[in-house]
């Protein structure tokens, strides 16, 4: 593999972010066609990243170069009428979850279920710890607006007895000010990414998405917290249909494993409320604990990396 371009460098969230990078992403896509056109590949494999991947799929696709397509966008979330794009953009669409199969099947996508990552990864609940975890994400975005909530949350707890120190999960990719009032709270302690947060906590606060997978993989019972600019959760509220969960983790098992807290009910207090019985009664604790294995079970069988390989590797013979 031969890196050219690093895309931690293009993550951005919400709709005004977007198209205030409008500029370098059209740069990307640009040096990227030519790159395809210089290589001439057997198979273009667009890893997640919709937006921009399925603008170059389409035009991979007219110049009759295969495509594939890893991790399915939510469209069963929202944007269900985006499916005719994906379709004009990708030959096999490999996903994460088995119940993306059907809805992308029924409209005309070939997609096949190959397993998620990381389950292999966190191969089963670890033990844990004393301590409150914090992952606030890995987006600056997502880490102003939560990080500063998730920290008062934590002194609440810690000036109450509860619970004396906290792990946070930082991004090597963001710049250290971001961390800063964290970096002067007492007890709070900053870890590199979300593995050793997730083996020295009892429970979490834990950012919407992937890490609720992670987190619920590693039987850390957690809340989940979402929090974003106005504009872009109004636009999110009118765009999305169908789906009544926010968290990953509760929406492949298809119930509550953990509580979610969204825009102004992410608050200090609401979070401490719910955290408070996962440190002080064991019992609660043991049956979140029990809750987090539906997870597991809903992630497939196998090497996922090794499924989708195979997937790709048939998808190209069959051609």
């Amino acid at each position: 593999m031969k890196v050219t371009h690093n895309l931690s460098n293009y993550a951005v969230m919400g709709f005004g972010e977007i198209i205030r990078s409008l500029g370098k992403f059209l740069t990307l896509e640009k040096e990227l066609k030519a790159l395809c056109i210089r290589e001439n590949p057997d198979c273009v494999l667009l890893i997640d990243y919709p937006g921009f991947n399925m603008r170059l799929g389409r035009w991979a696709k007219k110049r009759g170069i295969p495509v594939v397509h890893y991790v399915a966008p939510q469209m069963w979330a929202w944007g269900a009428w985006r499916v005719r794009k994906l379709r004009s953009s990708t030959d096999l669409l490999l996903t994460l979850f088995a119940f993306e199969v059907p809805f992308f099947k029924e409209r005309g996508v070939s997609a096949v279920f190959t397993g998620h990552p990381l389950k292999k990864s966190i191969p089963s609940q670890l033990p844990g710890g004393k301590s409150l975890g914090l992952l606030p994400g890995s987006r600056a975005q997502e880490v102003e607006k939560l990080l500063p909530v998730m920290l008062k949350t934590f002194i609440l707890l810690r000036d109450k007895g509860i619970v004396s120190n906290a792990l946070l999960a930082v991004s090597d990719h963001l710049e250290k000010e971001v961390y800063e009032e964290a970096m002067k709270t007492r007890g709070v302690e900053l870890v590199d990414g979300t593995e050793q947060v997730l083996a020295g906590a009892k429970a979490a606060i834990v950012c919407s998405g992937t890490a609720t997978l992670e987190t619920a993989l590693s039987g850390i019972p957690f809340v989940i917290c979402y929090k974003t600019g106005g504009f872009t959760y109004a636009l999110a509220r009118h765009l999305v249909k169908g789906v009544k969960r926010i968290g990953l983790a509760n929406i492949i098992s298809g119930q509550d494993v953990a509580p979610e807290l969204i825009q102004k009910e992410v608050t200090p207090t609401n979070i401490q409320s719910l955290l408070e019985p996962l440190f002080l009664q064991d019992k609660v604790a043991a049956e979140n604990r029990k809750k987090l294995s539906l997870v597991r079970d809903s992630l497939g069988d196998g090497d996922p990396a090794e499924n989708a390989a195979r997937e790709i590797i048939r998808f190209l013979e069959d051609r």
